[in-house]
């Protein structure tokens, strides 16, 4: 019996620790990650891509929980219906370049360039929660990146 319960606990518990970290999307039916988890993935990724210290990790992960948790909060606002979609573009641009700012002091300049990099390249692609801009080309110049559309032409 002991042999049977042991494995059942031990499932029981992974299951309720990946529930913890996700959460049901109501419109879509994919699981939605907290904003916690969504810290600590891109905090992972960011460690692995990057090369982060332990120390600058430690740094890193509040500033990337503070703009998870905002950003989570504006497309809720955006789903509701309760504000505009431009003032909340505005809104998140401004969001981004606070947060950027905040990384940028923590980061070395090499790795604020790079972190750059793999984000244009990731909006170029249309990887998740990118905005694909319409036959963007991505331009690095002296550890700054610009991604050119059509409209900017």
């Amino acid at each position: 019996m002991k042999k049977f319960l042991l494995p059942l606990l031990a499932l029981a518990l992974s299951a309720t620790a990946a529930s913890a970290q996700t959460a049901p999307d109501q419109a879509g039916g994919r699981p939605r990650f907290t904003p916690e988890a969504m810290a600590a993935r891109q905090t992972e990724g960011l460690t692995k891509e990057l090369g982060l210290s332990a120390d600058q990790a430690a740094k890193v992960q509040p500033i990337l929980l503070a703009r998870s948790q905002e950003m989570m909060a504006m497309r809720e606002q955006m789903r509701a219906g309760t504000a505009d979609r431009d003032q909340l573009r505005t809104q998140m641009q401004a969001n981004r370049a606070k947060y950027d700012d905040q990384l940028k002091a923590i980061l070395t300049p090499d790795q604020f360039a790079q972190m750059q990099t793999l984000e244009a390249n990731r909006r170029q692609r249309g990887g998740p929660g990118a905005m694909q801009p319409q036959d963007g080309k991505v331009k690095e110049k002296d550890g700054k990146v610009k991604i050119k559309t059509k409209t900017d032409a």
